[in-house]
C-alpha cells in the first residue's frame, strides 16, 4: 500500500470520525470542561480516568498510560490490527476504500475478497442443509439431537455434501476461482493438478468473529458417510483470516448475553453452543479443537472478567485441565480475570445435560462451579485419605503450593482481597494434612523465592517461556526535545544539527523523532495532527499525545532556554562515558603524574562549564 495514499483513506475517515461518538459506543462519557470523561475499560477504575478530547480526537487513560486516536481506540476495544480498525471504521463512516488508496480489491486473494468467499461459501452449505434433498440425513441427525430449525437458522448451519466437488463446481459457476476458496482451506489442491472439496459428508458448524463475518468451517461427519479413518470434526487449517487459537465459536451470537450475564461460559463443542443457546444459555462460546490459552484470554476479556470453563465428565476432559490448570491460572492472575471450572457427572458433556434436564437444572450446575485453585485442591486430594502416607500426603501439598506459586507469584499486601484468600487457602490445606498454615506459608515464601530468577510464565509445553521485557519508557530529556520539536518549528535547525536516533533510547521516542527529522528534513511543516496521520503504532499514538499535552502546559516558557537545556544535557551525556574512563584511569594509577595533573584540569574545567550551562527542566530527571 502507497504511504500517501493510505494517509488520504486515514484522513477521510477521521475526517468523517468523531471519537466522542465512537467512545460512546463504547463507554458512558460525561462532560468534563472541554472534554470528556468515562470509566477506564482497561483497568479497575472506580474514578473516571479516561479522557476523551474532542479537539484533539484523541483518548487517553493517565492510569493505564494508553491512548491514541480513533484507530487505536477500535485496535484496543475491538481486538484487532490497523488493517482491520481501518476496514471497520471506513465502513462505518461510509467511506468508500478504492484499490488506489487502501489496497482492497486490488487482488482476489486480499482479506476482503476473502471474507466474501467464505460467506460465500457460508450461503452455500447452509441453503443446501435447507433445501436439498441430498441433506436430508443431516436434517435427520439434527433432529435425533433435538437441534430445531431457529437454531439451525441462527448459527447457519450448513451440509456438505459427499461428493468431491460439489462446492468446486458452484464455484465455478459463480465465477470464484478455486485457489481464492483454497486460502480460506474450503478446497484443496491435487497433487496431480486441480482441486476437490475440503469438506464432505459433514454436518458444517461456519466459525464467525466477533462481527459476525464467516472465517472458517467445522465439520462433523454424519454417521452413515463416516468411513474407517475418518476423524469425527474437523476444522479449518490456519489462514489468514483464522486462527483457531485466537478465535472461539459462537462469540457473535453470545456477545450480548454475555454482557447481559457478565460473564461467559467456555465449552468444548459445537453442539454443546448451539443447545445452550437453544435452551436459554445464551453465553455459551466453544474453544476451537485447542485448550482454552493466552490467545483466548485477551479476546473474552474485551466482554467479562468472569470466564466459567465447563469440562465435559470423562477422564480425558479432567487430564487436560489438570496439566495447563497453572499455566492458565497465572494467566487468569496476569490479565486479573476470574476462572470458575465446572466438571460435568461423570460421562455427561453440556448438550446431554441441558437437553435431558434443562436450562435451569444447568444453570444450578454453573452456580456451583468452583473457582480454578479450590479445583485444583479438590483434584489434588481426590481419593487421598487424610491418613495417607507421609510420602503421598507431601506431594500433594508440594503439588497445590506449586500452583499457588504459578497463580500468585507475588505475595500479596497484609491488607489487600489477595492476601486474605492465599491466607483462607493456606488454613484449608493446613486442615486437610494437618500442617499449620504458618509452616505452609514458609514453605510457599521458599517456593516463591526459587522461582524468581526462572522469570515468566512456562510455556504450554512446560518448557520455560522468557519473561516479557519492560517497554522501555522515554526519558525526561527526550520528552522535552519531542515536545520543543513539536510546538517549534524555528527550532527545529537547531535541535537537528545536536541530535541523532542514537541519543534516544526509548524505541518510540527514537521513531517519533525519526519522524519529525525525516519531515523537517523534507521541508514539510508538521504538527499533532498531520503525525497523528502518519503512525499507526498505539505506543507511538500515546507518546505524541503525552508530548502534545505537555507542550501545550508550556507554552508560556522561555524557548530559549529550554532548547539551551536540551543542548547542554546531551553534550553533558556524550562526555559521560569518556570522565568514566578517566576515573578508572586515575583509579589504577595507568596515568604519569603530570598527565594525572592535567587530566584533573581539564576534568573539573568541564564539571563548572557543564553546571553552568544546564539550567533546570522542571525538576525532572533527564
Amino acid at each position: 500500500m502507497h504511504m500517501h495514499d493510505l494517509r488520504v483513506a486515514k484522513e477521510q475517515i477521521r475526517q468523517a470520525t468523531d471519537i466522542v461518538d465512537l467512545a460512546s459506543g463504547y463507554l458512558a462519557l460525561h462532560r468534563q470542561g472541554r472534554g470528556f470523561v468515562g470509566l477506564c475499560p482497561w483497568h479497575d477504575d472506580s474514578r473516571p480516568s479516561l479522557q476523551v478530547n474532542p479537539e484533539r480526537q484523541s483518548f487517553k487513560c493517565w492510569v493505564c498510560d494508553v491512548g491514541g486516536d480513533v484507530f487505536a481506540l477500535i485496535m484496543r476495544m475491538e481486538n484487532v490490527d490497523f488493517r482491520e480498525a481501518l476496514e471497520m471504521l471506513a465502513e462505518r463512516a461510509g467511506v468508500s476504500l478504492q484499490p488506489s488508496a487502501a489496497g482492497v480489491g486490488s487482488s482476489p486473494f486480499e482479506r476482503r475478497n476473502l471474507f466474501k468467499a467464505a460467506e460465500w461459501v457460508e450461503a452455500q452449505y447452509h441453503r443446501c442443509l435447507l433445501e436439498d434433498a441430498i441433506a436430508e440425513a443431516a436434517r435427520r441427525y439434527l433432529q435425533q439431537r433435538g437441534i430445531v430449525e431457529h437454531s439451525l437458522r441462527r448459527f447457519r448451519l450448513g451440509f456438505a455434501p459427499t461428493g468431491w466437488d460439489w462446492l468446486l463446481r458452484r464455484a465455478e459457476s459463480a465465477g470464484i476461482h478455486p485457489e481464492v476458496l483454497e486460502r480460506i482451506d474450503c478446497l484443496v489442491r491435487r497433487e496431480r493438478g486441480g482441486f476437490y472439496d475440503r469438506f464432505r459428508g459433514r454436518l458444517m458448524f461456519p466459525i464467525r468473529d466477533g462481527r459476525g463475518r464467516a472465517i472458517a468451517f467445522g465439520g462433523r461427519v454424519l454417521p452413515e458417510f463416516a468411513q474407517d479413518g475418518d476423524a469425527k470434526y474437523i476444522n479449518s487449517r490456519e489462514t489468514s483470516l483464522f486462527s483457531k487459537s485466537s478465535n472461539v465459536y459462537g462469540l457473535d451470537a453470545a456477545r450480548d448475553a454475555i454482557a447481559r450475564e457478565k460473564s461467559v461460559v467456555v465449552m468444548e463443542g459445537y453442539t454443546d453452543v448451539v443447545m445452550a443457546h437453544q435452551h436459554g444459555v445464551e453465553h455459551a462460546v466453544a474453544v476451537l479443537g485447542t485448550a482454552l490459552g493466552e490467545r483466548h484470554v485477551p479476546l473474552l476479556k474485551r466482554y467479562t472478567d468472569s470466564i466459567t470453563l465447563v469440562l465435559d465428565g470423562d477422564a480425558a476432559g479432567k487430564g487436560r485441565t489438570l496439566d495447563i490448570l497453572d499455566n492458565l491460572l497465572a494467566l487468569f492472575v496476569r490479565y486479573e480475570l476470574e476462572l470458575k471450572i465446572l466438571t460435568l457427572p461423570e460421562g455427561a458433556d453440556p448438550c446431554d445435560v441441558i437437553s435431558s434436564q434443562g436450562r435451569d437444572a444447568f444453570g444450578l450446575l454453573l452456580a456451583q462451579a468452583h473457582d480454578a485453585l479450590t479445583h485444583k485442591i479438590e483434584a489434588v486430594t481426590n481419593g487421598l485419605a487424610p491418613t495417607a502416607d507421609t510420602h503421598r500426603a507431601a506431594q500433594a501439598v508440594e503439588a497445590i503450593l506449586a500452583t499457588f506459586v504459578r497463580a500468585l507469584p507475588r505475595a500479596a499486601a497484609a491488607s489487600s482481597p489477595a492476601f486474605v484468600r492465599e491466607r483462607q487457602m493456606l488454613v484449608r490445606v493446613g486442615r486437610m494434612f494437618g500442617i499449620s498454615a504458618e509452616t505452609l506459608g514458609i514453605r510457599l515464601q521458599a517456593l516463591r523465592a526459587a522461582l524468581k530468577p526462572l522469570g515468566g510464565l512456562r510455556g504450554g509445553d512446560g518448557s520455560d517461556a522468557p519473561s516479557r521485557p519492560a517497554s522501555v519508557k522515554p526519558t525526561a530529556w527526550e520528552r522535552e526535545f519531542l515536545e520543543v520539536m513539536l510546538h517549534h518549528p524555528e527550532s527545529h535547525e537547531e535541535l537537528l544539527l545536536h541530535a541523532g536516533e542514537t541519543d534516544f533510547a526509548a524505541p518510540a521516542a527514537r521513531e517519533l523523532f525519526r519522524l519529525m527529522r525525516e519531515t523537517a528534513e523534507l521541508g514539510e511543516a508538521f504538527d499533532y495532527h498531520r503525525l497523528m496521520l502518519a503512525v499507526e503504532d498505539p505506543e507511538l499514538q500515546n507518546l505524541l499525545i503525552d508530548c502534545d499535552e505537555q507542550a501545550r502546559r508550556k507554552a508560556g516558557s522561555d524557548l530559549r532556554q529550554r532548547v539551551d537545556g536540551l543542548i547542554a544535557t546531551l553534550s553533558a551525556r556524550r562526555l559521560e562515558p569518556k570522565h568514566q574512563l578517566l576515573i578508572a584511569e586515575l583509579a589504577s594509577k595507568r596515568l604519569d603524574p603530570t598527565h594525572e595533573d592535567q587530566a584533573l584540569a581539564a576534568y573539573f574545567e568541564e564539571l563548572k562549564s557543564r553546571q553552568a550551562s544546564v539550567p533546570p527542566m522542571d525538576g525532572r530527571e533527564a
